[in-house]
């Protein structure tokens, strides 16, 4: 088998390589690698549920598209929603409003996120997602005029639960 002059190089670099005395690398360059692993390993909650925020407030104002909360919507019409406004109780239909309006930015929420970043707040994403739902029925309310305090309390139920039940799934499918 004739090797080629290209090859020759190649396995005598390798071999010089091979051959040449071990260089450790300074403290500074080890402090620094380290740093930096341990900062993709454990991410700061605060980031992670930023970047969680921010998804979840992008798929809240594309879902306003579709169907409007509490009377704001950015979409044309639906006489289909409001059919079934008419038709369900208003408890129930916040309910299904809270649930709507909360899982599109749950499951992208599931899709964003690292396996370091879901589990840097595995134990507090409960707090947050309650916190998020009054953060957005907070924000719907003051924006838009049709917040009835009994039946759209029923919104932020809906909205956590669904929140928690729609990010769960999607880590789920993700890891699975």
């Amino acid at each position: 088998m004739n090797r080629t002059s290209s090859e020759k190089q190649f396995l005598r670099q390798f071999a010089e390589f091979v051959e040449t005395d071990q260089v450790a690398p300074s403290n500074e360059v080890d402090e620094a690698v380290l740093r930096g692993v341990a900062k993709d390993l454990r991410p700061a909650p605060r980031w992670v549920y930023a970047k969680l925020t921010l998804t979840g407030a992008g798929a809240g104002f594309a879902t306003l598209t579709l169907c409007p909360q509490f009377g704001l919507g950015f979409g044309l019409h639906n006489e289909f929603l409001h059919t079934l406004h008419a038709a369900t109780s208003p408890l129930v239909f916040y309910l299904l409003c809270g649930a709507l309006f909360m899982s599109l930015g749950a499951l992208l929420g599931g899709l964003v996120l690292t396996r370091q970043d879901i589990r840097a707040i595995s134990r507090t994403r409960h707090r947050y997602f309650a916190a998020y739902s009054v953060l957005a029925y907070a924000t719907l309310a003051l924006l838009g005029s049709e917040a009835f305090v009994a039946a759209s309390l029923t919104w932020m139920v809906g909205a956590f639960f669904c929140n928690a039940l729609c990010f769960r799934v999607m880590v789920r499918l993700r890891h699975a």
